[in-house]
């Protein structure tokens, strides 16, 4: 059982780096992503999606869109199906754009199951 950890430094504009780590390779739906944001991206672009993908067994997709003050992951196998799992979370009043920020999203079983801004856990989105 070996795990996976990739990181991609500047892999789109508005993204410092990204990286993921799954525990074991032979499960490929237990882990975290992680979007690091440079200060002052988003008040420059809007929304900005980051993604991590390895056709057809994996994608995981985070959009941020301070439009609506969301931040959807969503999870699956490939383009072709629907995702297994999707989750909107709320970003927080006190967000502040010119800021740095760290978006690491948690998955078990091809279940999202959190999603944390800067290390403090996002709310779900009624």
């Amino acid at each position: 059982m070996a795990e996976i950890k990739h990181r991609e430094d500047n892999p789109i504009p508005g993204v410092e780096y990204s990286e993921i780590h799954i525990p074991d390779e032979y499960d490929l739906g237990t882990g975290e992503y992680t979007t690091m944001v440079p200060e002052k991206a988003f008040s420059k672009m809007n929304p900005i999606i980051s993604n991590v993908m390895n056709d057809p067994y994996f994608l995981l997709i985070i959009s941020m869109n301070l439009g609506i003050d969301q931040v959807t992951a969503v999870l699956g196998k490939t383009h072709d199906e629907p995702p297994i799992s999707r989750k909107v979370f709320n970003i927080p009043k006190d967000f502040n754009v010119d800021d740095a920020h760290d978006f690491t999203v948690s998955f078990k079983e091809w279940d999202l199951t959190w999603m944390k801004l800067n290390g403090k856990e996002m709310e779900i989105a009624e």
